[in-house]
């Protein structure tokens, strides 16, 4: 039967996990963890945080892909004519060098929101099998997470406005 095991780290944060109990080979009882909750409450809540995440990075993810080809095509471009014997001028190196770098970091993120949305699809399936609640019920509560968030990010851009951190336009 697995369970929701909370605890409180050192920084003081709360860390819940979806915990399984069993005996082992000599009858003794042990726990085996099956996936991060996140700091969720309840398997419904963990669900609901995944389901936001999940549709987060995919649209991150989709605002990202035009710019693939292009970088790609650059890189190729630039690797070609370098192994043809062409030579850049230092202010070309330059912007060649601003250029790979940013092509580094977008793959790199591309890469990075992959395996998020991996361990997302791994962590909610096997919560999934362990959430007695409706399609529903988890569509309301990702609903209700999703709008926490956006009032946590309204709260701080305002903050930051307030505190002259940020300009606002006039």
């Amino acid at each position: 039967m697995a369970y929701v095991k909370r605890r409180t780290t050192k920084t003081g944060t709360i860390s819940t996990t979806l915990v399984e109990s069993y005996r082992d080979e000599r009858g003794r009882p042990r726990q085996r963890i099956l996936a991060n909750l996140h700091g969720a409450e309840d398997t419904l809540h963990a669900l609901a945080q995944l389901a936001v995440n999940r549709d987060r990075l995919r649209k991150e993810r989709k605002q990202l892909e035009p710019d693939i080809p292009h970088v790609e095509k650059f890189y190729e471009i630039v690797t070609l004519n370098t192994l043809h014997g062409h030579r850049y001028s230092d202010e070309e190196r330059k912007e060649i060098d601003s250029l790979m770098k940013a092509r580094k970091r977008l793959l790199k993120r591309l890469a990075e929101i992959d395996t998020q949305l991996a361990e997302i699809q791994k962590e909610g399936a096997i919560i999934k099998r362990h959430c007695p609640a409706s399609a529903d019920e988890i569509r309301s509560a990702a609903s209700a997470y999703a709008k926490k968030l956006y009032d946590e990010e309204c709260y701080k851009l305002g903050l930051e406005a307030a505190l002259g951190k940020i300009k606002l336009p006039a």
